[in-house]
């Protein structure tokens, strides 16, 4: 049984094609039992499931009832008419559960010896020493903390050591899956109903399209064998890791689980460009793009939004079906490392403006693109131009401040992350969508005139931390706020004008 929430807060549970219908008909606006960064992964896994089948039955229109979901999504697997790929616990290994795949000879059950007994001990973040978060702490857990556990494992997992490989949609075992989208208001429902008409669409519009395999936990496995990309549907659901559930005679679960000595899809050579829609790509097609632990900051979303830098995914672009108001530029991703998890990072945008920025000629996410790399590059300069004050802040005031001093940038770095923290609340702010939109005046003096005060804000904090002794303080003071004031005067004097 699944639990969601409707607008109005009420709980209400049902089975999983329950659960469709009611995105379908835009009243599941959250699923409380999800973990944060479980949120991505089940928005993903719905989304290309709901699209696959009507892609295959035909249908364009999302149905609102079980009965017809559960017809849809059985119809994904008629080799299974008896809808055991959708079951989350099948006793019979032989057959597929839902995102767990069939063993190939009897004999493979017993290389399934690892034994999990909570859904967080099966997906577990990387985390130091039982610190971060706790482990195994699931005891008693539901059904349903088992399905969002598989959907995030099998769908966004990465390396983890021999025997453990990742997911074929990301730049390699230790990148990260990431999703950037244009969502509308209105909750979960509301996004999943956007994104899945849109793929159907997009579907319909390509007679070419590369028909497969859609759902990869149907096909038996031993752990030998990879799949060939080019044999999957598209929009294919992919599993990576040889688990199955089993349940106790008191109804509790546990699972199992065994290595493999391959990657379930052999894509390695395509660096994480598998056509998924929500996931950027280099300009230069290289590779898809993983985002770094530093998070979706005011500079990683301008690259994002970037032409130049990123192709953006399909379901990132806006669509004429699209809300006039309501629109969020939404960017999450759980980043990993080496043997480790970088932070879980999610970013929403609020769009304004949306109507007068979409009336020009020029793609709207081009031109808040525009607006946002011009206006980061210009946060930089600022940036830089603080750097160099408070390095001759740190220094004592000299009459020339030694700028490749390591020592002294090091104790700058704190007042500089504040400086990008203030920067990066008020980035998207009114002024950026009067920009995006074209309104008239100077925008350049508008934007550096906030930069320059956020700076000498910044500035004043750090003098309050400078030396103690009273002359050389209030000396270095005075010549660092000199250098700082006559680094923004000049940089202000360029666009006094105008561009």
């Amino acid at each position: 049984m699944i639990e969601w929430r409707d607008d109005e807060n009420r709980d209400h549970r049902g089975s999983l094609f329950a659960a469709f219908a009611a995105l379908a008909r835009g009243e599941a606006w959250s699923f409380p039992a999800l973990r944060p960064h479980q949120r991505e992964p089940w928005h993903s896994f719905t989304v290309q499931v709901a699209a696959l089948a009507l892609i295959r039955a035909g249908l364009d229109t999302l149905p609102d009832s079980e009965a017809a979901w559960r017809d849809l999504l059985i119809g994904l697997t008629p080799e299974w008419p008896d809808g055991e790929a959708w079951e989350l616990v099948v006793d019979d290994w032989s057959k597929p559960a839902l995102l767990q795949p069939p063993t190939v000879a009897a004999t493979d059950r017993a290389a399934y010896k690892n034994r999990l007994p909570t859904p967080d001990a099966l997906d577990m973040l990387v985390t130091a020493k039982n610190h971060d978060l706790k482990q195994e702490r699931m005891v008693g857990a539901s059904e349903q903390d088992w399905l969002f556990a598989l959907v995030t494992l099998q769908t966004t997992e990465g390396f983890l050591g021999a025997g453990n490989y990742g997911v074929s949609r990301m730049n390699g075992g230790f990148a990260s899956r990431m999703s950037l989208g244009v969502r509308p208001g209105g909750g979960t429902a509301a996004g999943f109903r956007r994104d899945v008409l849109r793929l159907v669409e997009h579907a319909r519009a390509r007679p070419d399209r590369r028909d497969g395999i859609p759902l990869l936990w149907t096909v038996p496995w031993d752990g030998t064998v990879s799949l060939n990309y080019g044999d999957l549907d598209e929009l294919y659901v992919e599993i990576c890791r040889r688990v199955r559930l089993e349940r106790a005679e008191d109804g509790t679960i546990t699972a199992r689980a065994a290595g493999s000595k391959c990657a379930r899809v052999a894509a390695a050579e395509l660096k994480g460009m598998t056509e998924d829609p929500w996931a950027p790509i280099k300009a230069d097609r290289s590779s898809s793009h993983t985002p770094t632990g530093a998070g979706f900051g005011y500079r990683q979303m301008a690259t994002l939004l970037n032409e130049k830098k990123i192709v953006r995914p399909l379901l990132s672009e806006p669509h004429d079906g699209d809300d006039r108001e309501g629109l969020s530029i939404v960017a999450a991703a759980l980043v990993r490392g080496q043997g480790k998890t970088e932070g879980l990072h999610r970013r929403s945008v609020p769009v304004s403006r949306w109507e007068t920025i979409s009336a020009y000629e020029e793609a709207p996410l081009d031109r808040i693109g525009a607006v946002a790399e011009k206006r980061a590059g210009e946060a930089n300069e600022a940036s830089k131009r603080l750097g160099r004050a408070l390095i001759s802040l740190v220094q004592g005031g000299p009459d020339k401040a030694r700028l490749d001093d390591d020592a002294a940038k090091k104790k700058t770095e704190r007042w500089l992350e504040q400086f990008n923290r203030t920067v990066d609340s008020e980035f998207f702010d009114a002024p950026f969508w009067a920009e995006a939109a074209g309104d008239a005046g100077n925008h350049r003096i508008l934007w550096r005139t906030r930069l320059r005060a956020i700076a000498s804000e910044v500035f004043d904090t750090a003098a309050e931390a400078a030396p103690r002794t009273e002359v050389r303080r209030i000396r270095a003071i005075a010549r660092a706020r000199s250098f700082l004031d006559g680094q923004m005067g000049k940089w202000m004097k360029d666009v006094q004008h105008g561009e």
